[in-house]
């Protein structure tokens, strides 16, 4: 394969603009009917995982409750909470997620989608507990809506043979059975987030041509994978993703692919492995992922103190991805290929980055800047 940018920052990176059969790309035809095609198939059956036929299952999406009273927000938005059926072979599997709308919109409200892998106390429906982590009321406040789906509904945040939860419907890929590109618990969770947008188009509060998908470190992989593979989304934002996330596994100053898969091997298809130790000969890095996202909204961040994210690698991860923007769509990704001082976000191009002093987190600072980004980039509509 021929690569780019061969002493790119000390790093040797696969070439974004070359296909697997040397076919260059020179056109956006080229782009998206050959070379992200494949790009999204390499990440499928050799780092997330693939789905498996779901052609066989029947999914049902049912509106349980909706109310707007006084016992939460004031009386500022209309709550609703909504339940998600599939069922295959007589095996039933249900999630619910809550969909907070401002009352007052005079138009659909475009929305945030919250990928909650902290548990209820940071994604609280009854908005009993006030977390930084998912701040609903000032995101309703700026006139967006906001849905949160918490990860453990979805999928099991844990190595549990795949039996539980999503997983459950496949009993036929458990044990040594399971192919090497079968999903991990990554794609589960994307596979909740295009659930849900499934029930937002059918919503007629919800502008569905203006919602972002937003997550912190492992929540922020499944945000970037799912505005890879759905192309309904509008943007994404992901916050301390990392290595198998938003950062460069080639020269990595932080987690390595050996530890993560190590320590959550059922995050990933059993594929990936292979690449612990030896990250030079992945035919992807993970700026391929993020240009999957072009000529979409991408918003990244890091933390100072982050150094396990490795915020190098995540900047120069959307630097190489802002050549597609540039060099297939016109557009500007990156407004500057300087990595900007804490406090100082980049919000003029496609792809938004800011870095915070601190340490492994997200909250309202965080929100506040991704709100303003897409703000600026007419979400509002």
């Amino acid at each position: 394969m021929k690569l780019m940018n061969p002493d790119y920052r000390g790093r040797t990176v696969p070439d974004l603009f070359t296909c697997s059969d040397g076919t260059p790309v020179t056109s956006k035809e080229v782009w998206e009917k050959k070379r992200r095609p494949e790009i999204l198939e390499m990440f499928r059956n050799q780092e997330y995982g693939c789905l498996p036929d779901m052609s066989d299952a029947k999914t049902m999406i049912r509106l349980a409750d909706s109310r707007c009273d006084g016992t939460f927000m004031g009386g500022q938005a209309i709550r609703r909470t909504v339940e998600i059926e599939t069922e295959r072979k007589g095996i039933h599997f249900s999630f619910t997620f809550v969909l907070f709308i401002p009352a007052s919109a005079k138009k659909a409200s475009p929305c945030f989608l919250m990928i909650g892998n902290r548990g209820i106390a940071n994604a609280d429906p009854a908005r009993h507990f006030m977390s930084s982590f998912w701040p609903a009321e000032m995101i309703v406040s700026r006139g967006y809506a906001t849905a949160v789906v918490l990860t453990q509904d979805l999928a099991p945040d844990y190595d549990e043979g795949f039996t539980t939860r999503f997983h459950k419907l496949f009993p036929e890929y458990t044990g040594e059975q399971r192919p090497g590109n079968a999903w991990g618990a990554i794609s589960a969770w994307s596979w909740g987030c295009s659930r849900i947008m499934d029930y937002l188009e059918t919503d007629p509060l919800i502008d569905a041509r203006h919602v972002c998908v937003v997550g912190h470190s492992r929540g922020g992989k499944t945000a970037l994978w799912t505005l890879a593979q759905d192309q309904r989304f509008f943007m994404a934002a992901s916050s301390c993703a990392g290595n198998s996330g938003d950062a460069l596994a080639r020269g990595s100053t932080g987690e390595t692919i050996a530890q993560i898969t190590g320590r959550f091997p059922y995050w990933f298809c059993k594929n990936y492995r292979q690449y612990a130790h030896n990250e030079n000969s992945m035919p992807f890095d993970q700026h391929m992922l993020l240009a999957l996202a072009a000529p979409r909204l991408l918003y990244t961040t890091s933390r100072t103190f982050d150094n396990w994210a490795n915020q190098k690698g995540q900047f120069d991860s959307a630097v190489l991805a802002s050549e597609v923007y540039e060099r297939i769509y016109g557009l500007t990704g990156l407004e500057s290929k300087t990595m900007p001082k804490p406090e100082t976000p980049l919000h003029k191009g496609m792809i938004g980055y800011h870095m915070k002093t601190g340490e492994h987190n997200l909250d309202e600072y965080n929100w506040n800047l991704i709100l303003d980004f897409a703000d600026m980039h007419g979400m509002q509509g």
